[in-house]
This record gives C-alpha cells, sequence and structure tokens, in this order.
C-alpha cells in the first residue's frame, strides 16, 4: 500500500470538495445577509420558510449525482470504461427530467405547499416573491449541483470547485446591485440566486462538452432500467442527507412558531444560515474522499479503504471541533451580520451556541455514512439517514422542548447528532468485525 500516494489522492479530493460544500451554502447565506440587512427580519425569516422546497431541488439533484457518480467510479475500478461513461449520459437525462418537472409540480402545488410550511397572511406573499423565481428557474439548481458531483468524480476535483466559484460570486455581485442597491427585496435575492445557479449549470455543461466531447454521444444517454434502479438505490442515501436540513428546518419552525412566535422562527433563519454551510462543510469530507472509496471499493483493496476512512474520520474530527469552538466564541458578531435587532440578539446567541454542539457529531455521522453507500451498503446508509428526521429529530424536540420551551428546541440538534453518530459508529464497527470472520 501506497500510503504517499493515498494521502495526496485524498486532499486532491476532499479539500476541493469541501470548500465546493462550503460554496454551495454561502449562496442562501448570501442572500439572507443582503435581506437581513436591507430588507428586515420577517423577510429574513420567509427565506427560511422556504428554504425545505428549495432544498428538494438540491437533494434530488444531489442525490442523483451522487448515485450516479459512485456508480461511475466502481466501475472505473472494475475497468468497465464503457459502462461508466454510460452511467454518466443517464445521470445526465434524469438531471434534465427532475429539473423540469420537479419545479412545475410546486408551483402547480405552490398554494398548499406554502400553507403546509407554515407561510400565512404578509408571510405568504413575502415567501412567494422569492420562491416563485427559484421555481421558475428551477432546471438551473438541479443541472449545477448534480453534475458538480460527476466532474468531480471524474478527476476533475478544481474544475468541479471554480465552477461552484463563479456562482457564488455572481450571487454576491448580484445581490448587492438587486437587493442593496437597487431595492428589490426578495423578489431581487430570488432572481440573484437563479442566475448565478444557471451560470454554474451552464458553465458545468459547457466544461464537460469541451474537455469529454465523446461522452455527449447518443449511444451514452440510452437509458436501462437496471442501471437507473443502482443509481437511485445509491442516490437514496445522499438525497436523504440533503433532504434532512428541510425537514429540520420545518419540524423546527413548528416548534419556534409554538414557544416563540415570529421572533423565534427568525433567530432560526440565522441559526440555519450557519448550520447549514458547516454541515455542508464537513459534509465535503465524506463527499470528497467518496470517489476513492468507491474506486478501491470496486478495486477490491480493503487495506486502502481502512486507512482512507481512518484519515478521513481525523480530518473530520479537527474540522468540525474547529468549527464548533470558532462559532461559539464570534456567536455575537454571526448574530449582528445578519442584521438581527437588539431585541433579538441574546436569544440568537443562545441559539447559536447550543446549536453549534452538533458539529462534531454531525461530521462524524456524514463521514460513515458516506463510506457505507460508496462501498455496496447503501441499505445501512440510508437507514442513518432517515432515522434522523423520521424518529430522533421529532422525539427529541418534542422532549426537550417540553422541558426547556426555546432553549431545548436548541438543544434538540446536537442530541440528534449525538445518537445518530453512535449508531452509525457501531454499525461500522459490528460490520468490520463480521468482514474479519
Amino acid at each position: 500500500m501506497n500510503t504517499k500516494q493515498l494521502k495526496k489522492e485524498m486532499l486532491k479530493y476532499i479539500l476541493p470538495s469541501m470548500f465546493a460544500m462550503m460554496l454551495s451554502g454561502f449562496y442562501s447565506i448570501v442572500d439572507g445577509l443582503f435581506v437581513g440587512n436591507a430588507a428586515g427580519n420577517d423577510a429574513l425569516g420567509a427565506i427560511n420558510m422556504v428554504w425545505p422546497l428549495q432544498c428538494i431541488l438540491n437533494a434530488v439533484a444531489i442525490g442523483t449525482g451522487v448515485g450516479s457518480a459512485v456508480l461511475m467510479s466502481t466501475y472505473k475500478g472494475e475497468e468497465r470504461e464503457h459502462e461508466a461513461k454510460n452511467i454518466w449520459g443517464m445521470g445526465m437525462v434524469l438531471l434534465l427530467i427532475a429539473g423540469i418537472v420537479l419545479p412545475m409540480l410546486m408551483l402547480v402545488f405552490l398554494s398548499p405547499l406554502l400553507s403546509f410550511l407554515g407561510a400565512e397572511g404578509s408571510m405568504d406573499r413575502l415567501c412567494r416573491q422569492y420562491i416563485i423565481v427559484i421555481l421558475v428557474g428551477g432546471i438551473f439548481p438541479v443541472l449545477g449541483n448534480g453534475l458538480n458531483p460527476l466532474i468531480r468524480n471524474m478527476g476533475n476535483t478544481v474544475s468541479a470547485t471554480i465552477l461552484m466559484s463563479s456562482g457564488l460570486v455572481t450571487n454576491i455581485v448580484l445581490d448587492y446591485f438587486l437587493v442593496y442597491k437597487y431595492d428589490m427585496g426578495l423578489y431581487g435575492a430570488g432572481l440573484a440566486t437563479i442566475i448565478a445557479q444557471a451560470v454554474v449549470a451552464c458553465c458545468s455543461v459547457g466544461y464537460l462538452f469541451m474537455t469529454s466531447r465523446a461522452l455527449f454521444h447518443a449511444h451514452y444517454f440510452k437509458m436501462k432500467s437496471i442501471e437507473v434502479k443502482k443509481i437511485m438505490k445509491i442516490g437514496i442515501s445522499p438525497f436523504g442527507q440533503s433532504l434532512v436540513p428541510s425537514l429540520t428546518i420545518l419540524f423546527t419552525n413548528w416548534k419556534c412558531i409554538q414557544y416563540g412566535g415570529s421572533h423565534a422562527v427568525t433567530i432560526f433563519s440565522v441559526v440555519t444560515y450557519i448550520l447549514s454551510t458547516i454541515q455542508l462543510l464537513l459534509q465535503g469530507i465524506g463527499d470528497g474522499v467518496q470517489p476513492l472509496f468507491s474506486f478501491y471499493y470496486g478495486a477490491r483493496k480493503k487495506q486502502e479503504l481502512s486507512w482512507l476512512y481512518k484519515h478521513a474520520f481525523v480530518l473530520s474530527f479537527l474540522f468540525s471541533s474547529i468549527c464548533t469552538i470558532l462559532v461559539i466564541r464570534y456567536a455575537g458578531n454571526l448574530s449582528d451580520l445578519f442584521g438581527i435587532t437588539m431585541e433579538l440578539r441574546e436569544g440568537c446567541m443562545t441559539a447559536i451556541i447550543l446549536s453549534s454542539f452538533a458539529f462534531i457529531t454531525l461530521g462524524l455521522a456524514r463521514l460513515t455514512c458516506s463510506y457505507f453507500y460508496a462501498t455496496g451498503k447503501p441499505l445501512i446508509s440510508t437507514i442513518l439517514v432517515y432515522i434522523e428526521p423520521c424518529l430522533l429529530l421529532p422525539f427529541f424536540l418534542n422532549v426537550m422542548a417540553r422541558f426547556y420551551k426555546l432553549n431545548g428546541v436548541w438543544m434538540a440538534g446536537p442530541l440528534v447528532q449525538l445518537t445518530l453518530c453512535a449508531a452509525a459508529l457501531f454499525m461500522k464497527q459490528f460490520l468490520s468485525k463480521k468482514e474479519k470472520v
């Protein structure tokens, strides 16, 4: 085993992936920063309230993209190049279908969806200003987020990061002009976001066409039901990982309204921006090392797999610990950054500090789930992912809120992640012992 080569490969994939995932999280944060300071607390709460709809688009894109990318890398490890290229084509077709159909369905059923999310009265109007723009251009976030893991798994890690960066820069510039300078509010924020994601999507397709034109041959786009099922089977776990934050927002918003009203929803919107960015940063470790997991799994090199997991585990623990310390230290500054009023500042700081304790175990759980779905164990990964919103989150939210009111709502997240991490590590250890027998 060449550990020097493995270390080089790991850093080559992980660091750009972390950066790209962090940039992905910055899309919503940039909107929040400009909207919070230019349009006020209610507008900030409106973005948070409709985030689950936007998150569904991203989750489908990432689930499809990662599912295709994992299978593509596995086939490469097995030296099945033609099948690997065919998987790329099928992934592209699936992304196009999802990018057209999903936003159309959401627009048709927008009124009941907003009602379900808790948007009423003036909040309903604010939510519509933002989310309608996002859904009209919904194909762009699906293509942009879905193609990124495919480009990364083809070995173009730096290019994938640059493509994502182009969208963030565009979003910042447009938010400044449309939201801050021309006072277009939530409509301007939505327009800035969707144009930025269109830049990412179009540049990604253009990059693939210029660098890998042979992949655009018609026979690579031929759909095969067996392979589509494999993509979906693998992709259901990363889909869930991307969807869980939206379910967390939904369930937590309900509890915020119950125990703190609209002010609590506004506070949680700030917490969400911070949590989602750091969560994506930590998820970037698991997503980054995943192509190597898949390749060495396909090549049947168990020693390399074990080395990669252990070193990624240490890296995740270090990064998540640093993030926790920094967020606690600068909780007040983070509250001020989003234009939170003095009336809500103390409550916002408390929410940020309590919620930040989820980071350490969250990163380790995400890494272990990535290991499972990248190495032919998607069922275990899927169970771990979906047990969070379906069982653990409702349980801890209800129990902790009953005893500690609004502070209990903020404490529920760290307890959920601690339990999930313990379950993931237990399964990893159990399977390792079983494979040695």
